[in-house]
């Protein structure tokens, strides 16, 4: 039989430490016994996804910032 899921929320991801925060809360879940190990991995799959994205933003503002610095010193990057 199958069983219904169970509601819960997870932090908003809209930063690495929330991300992190995430993580820790499906561990949690996954201990407690409310989410099973193949939910816990898709949950994890699913945050290793975010964290990456989030990266990569992340990098790409960082990139736009020297680039612009470069441009106000009248510099090629």
């Amino acid at each position: 039989m199958k069983r219904k899921p169970e509601g819960f929320d997870l932090p908003d991801t809209v930063d690495l430490p929330s991300v992190n925060e995430a993580e820790i809360a499906v561990v949690r879940l996954a201990a407690e016994g409310r989410i099973d190990a193949r939910e816990a991995l898709y949950f994890s799959r699913m945050l290793e996804h975010r964290r990456r994205a989030i990266g990569d933003r992340t990098l790409e503002e960082q990139m736009n910032r020297i680039e612009e610095l470069h441009k106000a010193r009248g510099k090629k990057p």
